[in-house]
């Protein structure tokens, strides 16, 4: 189904009948409502039906009326799927006014889908400067209008494939993986984990468990991680003025961490402290979480393009929309970029030493996480296969243990995972695995390189979706 997507194939029909249902509260499927074809040749043709009055055209809409519009309707449906506003910070009495209307999500899915009948209608502003921009703008506001739309349509009971889905609400399907794309880091893993008994996964994650943090050493820990990140990304942008954040260590959640933007170049990290937090954990989490991931990406969203432009769409984050693909992406890649090859293996020793453990095992350690590394798009493939109901639970549990050496605990986390977020789990790996090929395309493959900030600092700056990143 590419329904949500691939609107502009049928931009010219719908434009001809979009007068006479705009202002309906049912939705427009689009195929459903045209006027029936004429007959085959030879046959009668039924009696045409009676015309419709003429309406008056309606009156256009800038992008900024769009825009507000969408950030409205976000809200309304964030009033009906607890988690799916994932930030807001934009005029209170707009979430007020969601809360009043109390639209269900029938409504929710039609008048986003009339919505995108008038995006297409409309041009997009002029911007000198940028033309191309304001051509990212446009194609953003459909693409998560169209995400929108398939995530009310699911909370009527409307049912997608795995791939289907992902098309829906994150512009993209991941491919599909094998058990034998994972053999070659297996083998790698078994060579390089300690001969002990027990399966490949036991031995992994006895390995792993040795280098958690100790609760007691984790917030400085962590600190030193984000500061090291944070003054890292310093030496290439210029973040805004006054950004911040707050560090909070939690328990009692189902994921590892998350960044709440607050607004104003503010974020609260929060790390699960109650699962095991290994020092390549570590580092991935100030990366991800903070700088350049999404405290990074969001403030320079709301300095460039809610400040910078005047664009009102910013000031809410829909966590399942394609917004989420570059968000999940792009802070995945920049652990890499941040912490390229030597300076991470050298940071990895300094964090050692702050937790307590035998600096002299890095390296060993580095390559171990690395090749496990490979394993991740594994979860992608449990996950599609789970839900299009190939796999039972249990099954899906010992795949992920087997092929993405998950421990028994966390094979079952990953599990509810899939029951709350679905399809999300394609926004980690093969997000990061795009945003690479896109920062690589345009900055060259040095690890690191000024060029490659460059391009990845660009990204961040710009509304671009999966089907953008050319």
């Amino acid at each position: 189904m590419r329904i949500f997507r691939n609107l502009a194939v049928i931009t010219a029909t719908l434009m001809t009948v979009a007068a006479c249902h705009l202002d309906r509260d049912d939705p427009l499927v689009f195929g459903t409502r045209l006027p029936q074809a004429a007959a085959d040749q030879g046959q009668t043709q039924a009696a045409a039906p009676a015309q419709a009055p003429q309406q008056a055209p309606l009156p256009p809409m800038t992008m900024n009326e769009i825009a507000v519009a969408y950030v409205k309707l976000v809200l309304s449906l964030g009033e009906l799927d607890e988690g799916y506003v994932d930030a807001y910070y934009g005029p209170p009495e707009w979430r007020d006014e969601a809360r009043a209307q109390k639209l269900d999500a029938a409504k929710i899915e039609s008048q986003s889908q009339r919505l995108i009948v008038r995006l297409i209608a409309t041009a997009p502003e002029e911007l000198p400067a940028d033309p191309e921009l304001a051509a990212l703008r446009k194609s953003y506001l459909k693409n998560q209008l169209g995400a929108l739309s398939a995530r009310a349509a699911m909370l009527q009971g409307r049912k997608f494939s795995f791939d289907d889905e992902a098309r829906a609400l994150y512009d993209v399907e991941a491919p599909h993986y094998a058990e034998s794309d994972f053999l070659p880091a297996l083998k790698q893993l078994d060579a390089l984990l300690p001969k002990e008994p027990g399966t490949l996964a036991q031995r992994y994650n006895r390995y792993i468990d040795r280098y958690a943090v100790p609760k007691d050493k984790l917030q400085s820990v962590m600190r030193a991680a984000i500061g090291y990140a944070q003054l890292h990304v310093r030496g290439h942008l210029e973040l805004p003025q006054g950004e911040r954040f707050e560090l909070a260590l939690v328990g009692d959640k189902p994921w590892s961490a998350y960044n709440w933007y607050q607004g104003n170049f503010y974020s609260r990290i929060e790390v699960n402290a109650e699962q095991p937090v290994s020092i390549s954990r570590v580092i991935q989490l100030a990366s991800h979480e903070g700088y350049p991931g999404h405290h990074v990406y969001n403030s320079l969203l709301e300095k460039d393009l809610v400040r910078g432009q005047g664009w009102p769409e910013y000031q809410v984050y829909p966590l399942y929309s394609p917004q989420s693909f570059i968000a999940e992406g792009s802070a995945d890649f920049g652990v890499e970029l941040t912490f390229p090859d030597a300076q991470r293996l050298n940071f990895e020793r300094e964090l050692f030493d702050l937790a307590g453990f035998d600096a002299s095992q890095v390296e060993t350690y580095d390559r171990v996480t690395r090749a496990a590394k490979v394993l991740n798009p594994a979860a992608i493939e449990a996950a599609r296969r789970y839900l299009d109901g190939r796999m039972d639970a249990d099954s899906a549990a010992n795949w992920l243990q087997i092929y993405a050496l998950a421990s028994p605990e966390r094979a079952h986390q990953r599990i509810a995972f899939f029951d709350h977020y679905r399809s999300y789990i394609i926004n980690y790996s093969y997000g990061e695995e795009l945003i690479r090929n896109y920062v690589e395309a345009k900055g060259g493959r040095d690890a690191g390189s000024d060029a490659q900030w460059h391009a990845y600092i660009r990204l961040l700056s710009s509304p671009r979706v999966a089907t953008e990143l050319n």
